[in-house]
């Protein structure tokens, strides 16, 4: 009895501690990779979010190409509010890594509404080649 007496608390506790705030950003788990095997040649080697002038939200990644040739992605970049829903999303841009190289990428957000955000990584779209 005193074990679910001493539970209950701490997790009364615990809770009581939380408050939301839809400025603080969780980083973690913000990168998705449309291809399974794409996580395995890139990796993220930091990602950190703040805040710039005009309360613009900047999202500055350093992606690692893990592979010995440079490898060409496409790159979105989708703005949510603090309940997660999205507000608006950049078009699809090619972007190169370098080989065996940790390549920098930074975007901000177009109004000061976003509160969170989705990268969004994918293979390049097969294009035809002009003769």
């Amino acid at each position: 009895m005193t074990r679910i007496v001493w539970l209950v608390s701490g997790l009364a506790a615990l809770l009581a501690g939380c408050q939301a705030n839809p400025k603080v950003m969780d980083v973690h788990h913000r990168i998705l990779f449309q291809d399974s095997n794409l996580a395995r040649l890139i990796g993220v080697e930091r990602q950190s979010a703040d805040r710039i002038a005009g309360d613009l939200l900047r999202v500055r990644t350093d992606l690692r190409n893990n592979t010995k040739c440079d490898l060409w992605i496409d790159i979105q970049m989708v703005w949510k509010d603090h309940q997660g829903y999205e507000l608006y999303r950049t078009n699809w841009a090619p972007y190169m890594l370098a080989a065996r190289f940790v390549t920098k990428h930074e975007v901000a957000s177009l109004s000061a509404e976003p509160s969170d955000y989705e990268l969004r990584v994918r293979r390049p779209a097969k294009t035809i080649e002009a003769d």
